[in-house]
């Protein structure tokens, strides 16, 4: 089974979006690049769990909420 990486990263920027947030403020929150962040949400690279508790902590969302839709494919 695979993860679905590209869901999981829509959903980052969908809720990151909502709250007015830029990948600028998000990375500075979790302390990684810009270019990091950009590349999660685009599946670009693949999120570490402890990343993922990360940015769903600066999201101020759970993590469940965040793979609720990436079923794995």
């Amino acid at each position: 089974m695979k993860m679905n990486y590209e869901a999981l990263g829509r959903k980052i920027k969908e809720v990151r979006r909502k709250q007015n947030m830029t990948q600028e403020y998000l990375a500075e929150k979790v302390d990684l690049s810009v270019s990091h962040i950009s590349n999660i949400e685009t599946a670009k690279t693949k999120v570490s769990l402890p990343t993922l508790v990360e940015i769903s902590n600066a999201l101020g969302v759970s993590v469940d909420y965040l793979l609720m839709d990436s079923d794995v494919v």
